[in-house]
């Protein structure tokens, strides 16, 4: 490994709630779900003759309509549209508004998840439309083709919130985004820095490296937008070279596969650059089957909370460094209760929010605090 990794114990924290959710600087679905994640150890942890705890209000993962709420009250309804939820971050971004909904009085959530198809997508935007809810969120397939929907949605009092920066010029009340090609120059930053400290240790002048990027797809906005940030970022170093490019389909199996196909082809590898974490340890498997993780840097993408996910695997030092991905949908959660309740309230067309990254140095900090942080509406 290019540098020595602590292994701080992974350290939970509760929750920030929304009750003053039109100012807050912290990521909340990140505190939500770790949250739900120090639950789970606590239970773990209990003797087996322990008396049971009283059934949580807390909504498991995986909720897919309402979440937990009483189906006689008169709720406000948010729909939430998904592009493809099995893509860890979006069903990330699932859980942790169905948590954050789940604790407003009033409120519920369902979301819709297109698995990728852009014609799916539009006629569940049509069904959340006649379903007149508060509000819909959005990651499009295609901006353009949902667009006459947005108007449409608008025009019967729906307030429409993109959750993708291509939305800026379709109409939605506001878009919260980050800039996905940013998070590739990240990347490319975190390697190119991790090769500097190499070459210093071998008392190197020159600043070279051979590196493997694992896509998560073959094409698709995401994907290639990512890479090319990244690909923008290598570009900086003349002596730091792409040298493998591979879709992994965002899974750890085929990044086993991908990283072993790219060791036998390259033999030696400096760093490797997964799209997601789940592809990343993949890649720190091969790396340690081909006898050659203590010399491969590797970083990951998304940043998530939970056993086993990039922020643990950074503390473990599975993996070396994440990007976090901001999850958006807790800024576009406040913007709608804001909404809501002050009549003067009128949010700006959009809102960024940077991503972060976490090495071993800041995990810790990460793991107490949060990551990311959100701007004041």
């Amino acid at each position: 490994m290019i540098f020595s990794c602590t292994r701080p114990a992974v350290l939970l924290f509760g929750m920030l709630t929304l009750a003053a959710c039109d100012q807050s600087d912290g990521p909340v679905v990140e505190k939500a779900l770790n949250d739900l994640e120090k639950q789970k150890l606590q239970k773990t942890a209990k003797p087996e003759n322990a008396p049971a705890p009283p059934e949580s209000p807390i909504p498991a993962p995986g909720i897919l309509a309402t979440s937990g709420l009483a189906a006689k009250d008169e709720r406000a309804e948010i729909f939430l549209l998904l592009p493809d939820a099995r893509i860890a971050m979006q069903d990330f971004q699932r859980n942790g508004l169905a948590m954050l909904v789940s604790r407003q009085a009033g409120y519920k959530l369902t979301t819709s998840d297109a698995a990728g198809s852009s014609t799916q997508q539009i006629e569940q935007f049509r069904q959340a439309i006649a379903a007149k809810p508060a509000a819909i969120f959005i990651t499009p397939i295609d901006p353009p083709a949902v667009a006459a929907l947005i108007v449409e949605a608008q025009t019967h009092g729906i307030t429409v919130i993109g959750l993708d920066r291509r939305m800026l010029n379709e109409g939605c009340t506001s878009v919260v985004f980050s800039d996905q090609r940013h998070i590739g120059r990240m990347a490319a930053d975190t390697v190119i820095e991790a090769l500097k400290r190499k070459a210093a240790e071998e008392k190197r002048g020159e600043i070279t490296g051979r590196v493997v990027l694992l896509r998560g797809a073959a094409d698709g906005y995401l994907t290639n937008e990512i890479s090319e940030g990244f690909n923008e970022g290598l570009r900086t170093q003349s002596g730091v070279i792409l040298v493998h490019d591979a879709p992994a389909d965002w899974s750890t199996e085929n990044a086993i596969k991908c990283t072993t196909e790219a060791f036998n082809l390259q033999k030696n590898i400096d760093a490797i650059y997964a799209q997601n974490d789940a592809m990343a340890i993949g890649a720190a498997k091969a790396a340690e089957t081909a006898g050659q993780r203590e010399n491969v840097f590797i970083v990951g993408t998304d940043g998530l909370s939970g056993q086993k996910r990039g922020l643990d695997l950074v503390s473990l030092g599975e993996i070396d460094a994440t990007i976090v991905q901001p999850a958006l949908v807790d800024l576009a959660l406040q913007i709608i209760m804001k909404l809501r309740t002050d009549k003067t309230f009128k949010p700006q067309v959009s809102y960024e929010i940077q991503p972060v990254v976490v090495l071993p140095k800041n995990v810790e900090q990460s793991l107490r605090v949060g990551t990311y942080s959100l701007p004041n509406l």
